[in-house]
């Protein structure tokens, strides 16, 4: 760890000691997409730079009058003189059948904006006409979607906890509506979405599998305010945004339930009641020194309520009695960042954010007798969560025209709150009031401190290689412990508008989510690593070939190998939900191992649009306490062939969307057989985890849009259906042999088919 140390400081003296004459900018193209490998050589001199991912490019010129000269394979060249220690947009011209794939970034790394671009996502078939950004994932080679028609998220043979999303740079721990149907994002408010499938820079860590960022809106294409208004069977919502292009923006969305204001209100209060909302307000400036000030907010909640009546027999007096059972979670996440403009060569993001979850389940008995003046009431409230406090300082230097830095400090502290019992009873006669709190009733602190460096080395015209080192000190109670994490990648750019890309990147994990019975449920239990259970180590190998195909089309081709050690499995799903009880007693650790192959093709101009994916993969576990052997994970799926398609103009009323997917069905654990224990009770005999797969998972889901204008606002309806053709996808498994000699199995299936969906936008 002492070389990285070594290695910031003398980045840092670098930033203080370099005095020579800069330039700096970005490329782009005429609607402002950045343009990355950009050459840009000051005329009759060696002196070359290029383009990053973003477009932004440093320069170290020699002379105040020399011109340079931008040149790329699909633009026009172009040349100009740049002003010393400023900031230029430079715009290039494209040829006609030119090809703006955008070849940069890491490999396996996919995103809707630069990567996937003008896919035109908001006629994507959801289930329900709910807009969700996860579906959207759902639909990339290597992302599935576990159970069926749940929104939640497994890469390329990961656990849902191994993805470390982030709104705006906060981690969120919870993005479900509706126990995993939805997820809790306004994808309006969302501008771009971006996703590293286990290849990630230095200064990104803390999980195993992905690296998820929600980007909100920060600039346009020009000043002014608009917004729109939608409504589905679920949800109303509502998004505003005021933007002053390359000054300042504010930006409002919000989403609620509105079935519930139908309900009656004593019937919400004493019956029945659900209501879901969600808010993300995000402002940001630019500032007279050229500096950046950005403030961001998510709330999200989800509350469902339920109660009976029934009748106490066993007082003697026939009192009414009234059982009601409340599950309720949330997320508060804010953060606040300063971008800091040092000089021409040196920037730096400082930022501090908070997320906090908290999930609560209350069972209440309130039993009504007219001989008393109080009501008898028993509570018992079950309430977990996570507070999370960060800050971070993340630089970036640019150290000559072949050496870009990046370098940071990171503090997380996470306060978890494995779970607290809080018990009432009063008002009940002759008898003292109850009042006790049982199980873990306050936050355990666990912390990480984080140092990172990375060298962005342009070794030739056609060769990048990413080198970077990431360090972290974790302590948690008497536990201590200090890793170290390679990222290294290497980018070669052929001859053929092709590139080739390699990566290798370990990851550590402190901190892992216990699947209590539903994955992305509120129920599921965040834990930290400790002295017993060891941290999650996550190895990863990939390389990758990109390749433009003509003006409009592109392909990728992505190999990966992914190890997994310190793996937790659930042993006993009671006991290790019981806040009096020890968790780690119900857990025991073990291995992965993952690898795959993905094809990805896609079409990014015309009025149709969209992509075709093909991924073969393989994902087993293996935990020595539980078997003997490898099994394969709930999740694998050795074979899945997506499509997306879209058709979209401007000038026509009607659009349309079509998802297609085909693949290998989802596993289930189904029992072999039957037998009487000691004490007489009929047992299921099962002989390993995830035995039985279903036949070929297959569905198609379509999205129409009528699109008219009226009273000088825009209008769409949208109509949506899910599994359109009724294919039987099992949703759930279950299984009985059909008499006593245990020979044949009869498997019973649920499943979702003709799932419509509408809604109803209005854009002012």
């Amino acid at each position: 760890m002492r070389y990285l140390y070594l290695f910031v400081f003398l980045a840092i003296l670098s930033c203080i000691a370099n005095a020579q004459h800069i330039t700096r900018g970005k490329v782009v193209d005429q609607e402002e997409h950045p343009i990355s490998n950009v050459k840009i050589n000051e005329q009759g001199t060696g002196n070359i730079a290029y383009t990053n991912d973003k477009g932004e490019f440093t320069l170290n010129l020699f002379g105040s009058d020399s011109r340079v000269i931008f040149t790329h394979d699909s633009y026009d060249t172009f040349n100009r003189s740049l002003p010393f220690d400023e900031y230029t947009l430079v715009f290039l011209n494209p040829d006609p059948d030119a090809n703006d794939y955008h070849l940069g970034y890491l490999v396996g790394f996919l995103d809707f904006k630069h990567k996937n671009k003008n896919k035109n996502l908001h006629n994507m078939p959801y289930f329900l006409g709910e807009s969700d950004i996860n579906r959207q994932l759902q639909m990339l080679p290597g992302i599935e979607q576990g159970n069926e028609g749940y929104s939640n998220l497994f890469v390329r043979g990961g656990e849902v906890d191994q993805n470390l999303l982030l709104y705006n740079g906060s981690p969120v721990y919870n993005s479900n509506h509706l126990f995993g149907l939805s997820s809790t994002f306004h994808h309006r408010s969302i501008e771009n979405t971006s996703i590293y499938r286990g290849i990630a820079p230095a200064k990104y860590g803390g999980r195993g599998s992905s690296i998820i960022s929600l980007e909100s809106k920060k600039n346009g294409d020009y000043s002014g305010l608009e917004g729109e208004f939608e409504i589905t069977p679920l949800n109303a919502g509502i998004y505003i945004e005021s933007i002053k292009k390359d000054i300042s923006y504010f930006t409002v969305a919000a989403r609620r339930s509105w079935i519930d204001l139908l309900i009656p209100v004593e019937s919400k209060q004493n019956e029945f009641n659900a209501n879901i909302y969600d808010l993300q307000v995000n402002f940001g400036k630019k500032l007279k020194n050229k500096d950046a000030m950005d403030f961001s907010i998510l709330s999200t909640r989800d509350l469902y309520f339920i109660a009976f009546r029934n009748t106490d027999t066993t007082s003697g007096n026939n009192s009414p009695v009234t059982y009601g059972f409340t599950q309720k979670w949330s997320n508060l996440v804010t953060s606040f960042k300063y971008t800091q403009n040092i000089s021409t060569s040196t920037t730096a993001e400082h930022s501090i954010h908070y997320s906090g979850y908290k999930s609560t389940t209350e069972l209440k008995q309130e039993t009504f007798n007219i001989q008393l003046t109080s009501i008898p009431t028993t509570k018992r409230l079950l309430t977990r969560g996570v507070r999370d406090i960060g800050l971070q300082s993340n630089w970036q230097h640019h150290l000559n025209n072949k050496h870009s830095l990046s370098f940071g400090l990171q503090t997380q502290s996470r306060l978890l709150l494995i779970g607290r019992y809080d018990y009432t009873a009063v008002n009940y006669p002759d008898l003292e009031d109850i009042n006790t709190v049982e199980g873990n009733p306050k936050y355990e602190l666990a912390q990480e401190v984080t140092l990172y460096g990375e060298d962005k080395f342009r070794f030739s015209d056609e060769i990048i290689f990413d080198l970077g080192l990431r360090s972290t000190y974790y302590h948690y109670n008497d536990f201590n412990k200090v890793v170290v994490e390679p990222r290294l990648h290497a980018t070669i750019f052929l001859e053929n508008k092709d590139v080739l890309k390699a990566g290798y990147n370990r990851h550590n994990q402190f901190i892992n989510q216990l699947n209590l019975g539903q994955t992305g449920g509120p129920s599921n239990l965040w834990v930290p690593a400790t002295s017993q259970i060891a941290p999650q180590i996550v190895n990863t190998l990939e390389a990758g070939y990109e390749r433009k195909l003509g003006s409009i089309y592109s392909a990728s081709m992505n190999i990966y190998l992914k190890t997994m050690e310190n793996l937790l499995q659930v042993t006993n799903l009671n006991d290790a939900g019981d806040p009096e009880l020890d968790w780690q007693t119900s857990v025991v650790q073990g291995e992965g191992r993952s690898f795959g192959a993905e094809l990805f093709l896609q079409k990014s101009k015309g009025t149709f649009t969209g992509w075709i994916s093909y991924a073969y993969s393989k994902s087993t576990r293996n935990f020595a306490e539980l078997y003997d052997e490898d099994f394969l994970f709930t999740y694998d799926r050795p074979h899945m062939l997506k499509v997306y398609a879209n058709y979209t103009k401007e000038t026509s009323p009607w659009n349309f969307g079509v998802n297609y997917i085909i693949g290998s069905g989802q596993l289930f654990t189904l029992p072999i057989g039957k037998f009487r224990d000691i004490n007489g009770n009929i047992q299921l005999e099962y002989n390993t985890l995830n035995n039985y797969r279903s036949p070929f998972y297959h569905r198609i889901d379509f999205s129409l849009a009528k699109i008219k204008d009226a009273y000088g606002m825009g209008q769409e309806f949208r109509f949506y259906l899910y599994n359109a053709l009724g294919y039987r996808n099992p949703l759930y498994v279950s299984a009985d042999f059909t008499d006593n000699t245990y020979q044949e199995l009869q498997v019973h299936r649920n499943y979702l088919a003709f799932v419509p969906g509408i809604s109803y936008v209005v854009k002012f």
